[in-house]
């Protein structure tokens, strides 16, 4: 399956197209590849992830649509324990995959505000590696809701961000990791 034919929204495939920019020739951008202009109208849905160790994986940056959402800004906390007990190791396991693999991913998931409403969302995500090899990976990933928003006020659990419903990891050019590890729900794309 192709990824380009599977997005749903035109920024996700916005942000696929201009990653594939910044990578060149090469399996991964360096961060001084990336060029943040081209993306400038998606960074309030933009959200970056630093993988410091197998336990922790910090936000360094995190879009201002996306903190509105949540009604915090998680700038600085550990992506791994935003999420249940019973989920985390899962969550770990897919985001060291794609860091050390490397792959990207798409999935949904929906987020459950105080409005009563349930807004399913779209994300994508590929890794960047650092300019210098001692610094920690990192994940851009852009989330888009696939309904208005209008009216709907913030997340209900704004420390929690859902496991998804509906997980891919995205081939680009090195493969995915291997399907026994049952770390996703779909068969992979291919970018």
């Amino acid at each position: 399956m192709q990824l380009l034919d599977d997005i749903k929204t035109q920024e996700c495939r916005a942000f696929a197209l201009a990653w594939q920019g910044w990578r060149g020739a090469e399996l991964v951008p360096t961060r001084s590849e990336v060029r943040i202009a081209e993306i400038v109208g998606l960074l309030p849905f933009i959200s970056v992830l630093e993988i410091i160790s197998p336990e922790a994986a910090n936000f360094r940056l995190f879009g201002t649509t996306l903190c509105d959402t949540l009604g915090v800004d998680p700038t600085g906390l550990n992506y791994f324990d935003m999420t249940t007990p019973e989920k985390r190791d899962l969550r770990i396991q897919r985001t060291c995959q794609m860091s050390a693999h490397p792959c990207g991913s798409h999935f949904l998931y929906s987020i459950a505000y105080k409005s009563g409403r349930s807004v399913p969302t779209e994300v994508l995500s590929f890794p960047v590696w650092p300019n210098d090899p001692s610094s920690g990976r990192q994940i851009f990933s852009i989330s888009i809701a696939l309904e208005d928003m209008r009216m709907v006020g913030t997340a209900v659990a704004p420390n929690r961000l859902p496991v998804s419903e509906s997980f891919q990891f995205v081939d680009i050019g090195a493969g995915v990791p291997d399907a026994g590890l049952n770390l996703a729900d779909r068969p992979p794309a291919t970018l």
